[in-house]
């Protein structure tokens, strides 16, 4: 007596059901993401540009912190960033944009950011600059996530 009832209401619900609706993902197409997009990679790809054009001054720190061949690895990281910079900005092959970051990330931020290898009047900087970096790194991360979820779902 009480099941048509139940049934009825159910069909009544507003409230879609949950097997008709997977649950969404992030896209790269909402809003706030495009302005993200562009807020982190625009930032990214202006740290490139920055250090393109100091170009002798960051490879003299560099080579002062022992980076090896300190001004083809300037040269090279500060393109890598560029890229993934211009790459996440404008959407154009996200994953590989995102690699390039986590790789500049990766090689930059453990040799010129060495808090625990300095004086104590430098500690604080390098800490700084450290976490500043990692975070940067994560977020690179969660591009790259994005933009494999995006590509996952594109091909199904």
């Amino acid at each position: 007596m009480l099941e048509p009832l139940r049934q009825r209401a159910r069909s009544e619900s507003t409230e879609p059901d949950s097997s008709e609706h997977p649950p969404s993902r992030p896209t790269a197409r909402t809003t706030a993401f495009r302005l993200g997009r562009l807020l982190y990679g625009g930032l990214l790809a202006q740290m490139a540009l920055d250090g393109l054009m100091n170009l002798n001054e960051r490879a003299q720190y560099a080579e002062a912190k022992g980076v090896p061949l300190p001004e083809l690895a300037t040269k090279g990281s500060h393109w890598l960033l560029l890229f993934g910079g211009v790459g996440i900005t404008l959407w154009r092959v996200p994953k590989l944009a995102a690699v390039s970051v986590v790789t500049f990330f990766l090689g930059v931020t453990p040799m010129m950011h060495d808090f625990w290898a300095v004086d104590e009047e430098q500690k604080q900087q390098e800490t700084i600059n450290f976490v500043k970096n990692s975070a940067l790194l994560g977020t690179a991360l969660l591009v790259f996530g994005v933009a494999q979820s995006e590509e996952e779902s594109t091909f199904k």
